[in-house]
């Protein structure tokens, strides 16, 4: 069901109606047809009970399951936030350097975060996106072959490398949640488990068939809604529920808020602030 990722809602859950509730609903003609209602009721106490184990076991597998999906979505979030902010944390450090030094590497983090944004997050979103190496390297290399002019700038250098690194860890770890899904055989038990349920409750016989179908409908896209909810949050760079880019944007904006306040510094000849601190 990944195909369903990039369509809209409204597809989705006509997807659902369509294909869990209509197919539970086929499904249950067929069996009223070949199964009188009379032999059905004779089996309600016992299919009763064990529809309700079932209901209650199935009931539990979908609820690790989605619990598990929402904490790699949300684990995958605060990743992204920790890495737009370690981002901005750099930009303000370069700005306590020297020139050209202050230029040139706040130039190589502005262009890093604007590539993440531009390039990658809606490559990610396609599912066309292919990790490459060395995106940070330019980084590194600017930041470890720069020779710190005083103890000042050597900290501001112990500063940025640390914040480096927590770059380069975040950026594993988002690469890493992309290509992350939930393990085959866990889908397996949510479909066999989901196919096996809806078609234990033919087992029940209604001399009211109206009312049976339409209970048997709204349990099968309920069911449905659910599997499409696990399937959202376990890949969080697709789908109409998403990761943000947000926190790389607003990294963004307070690059161009230090960048602007150094040029006014430069113009008035005030002395430099942020030097590594909050503007």
């Amino acid at each position: 069901m990944d195909f369903l990722l990039y369509w809209g809602t409204f597809g989705q859950i006509a997807f659902v109606v369509v294909v869990f509730g209509g197919g539970s609903v086929a499904g249950l003609c067929v069996v009223r047809r070949l199964v009188p209602v009379d032999h059905l009721q004779k089996n309600h106490e016992v299919a009763g009970i064990t529809f309700g184990v079932l209901g209650a076991f199935y009931g539990l597998v979908l609820a690790f399951v989605i619990v598990a999906a929402w904490e790699q979505f949300t684990a995958a979030n605060a990743n992204s936030h920790q890495e737009a902010s370690a981002l901005e944390s750099l930009y303000k450090l370069g700005a306590g350097f020297a020139e050209p030094m202050r230029t040139r590497f706040d130039s190589a983090v502005s262009e890093y975060t604007r590539r993440v944004v531009d390039e990658e997050w809606p490559q990610m979103a396609n599912d066309t996106y292919r990790a490459q190496t060395g995106q940070t390297l330019k980084l590194w290399s600017i930041l470890l072959s720069y020779h710190a002019a005083d103890s000042r700038e050597q900290m501001l250098e112990d500063k940025a490398i640390d914040q480096l690194n927590i770059v380069g860890q975040a950026r594993n770890q988002r690469i890493l949640y992309y290509d992350d899904d939930l393990p085959s055989v866990v889908w397996l038990v949510i479909y066999l488990g989901c196919a096996i349920t809806i078609g234990f409750s033919y087992f029940f016989g209604s001399h009211i068939f109206r009312a049976q179908v339409v209970m048997c409908a709204f349990f099968s896209v309920l069911l449905g809604i659910t599997i499409l909810a696990i399937l959202e949050l376990a890949h969080p760079y697709q789908g109409t529920v998403t990761i943000p880019d947000e926190p790389f944007r607003y990294a963004l904006s307070r690059m161009q808020e230090v960048g602007s306040y150094q040029m006014a510094e430069a113009r008035t000849g005030a002395p430099s602030l942020p030097r590594g601190g909050n503007p």
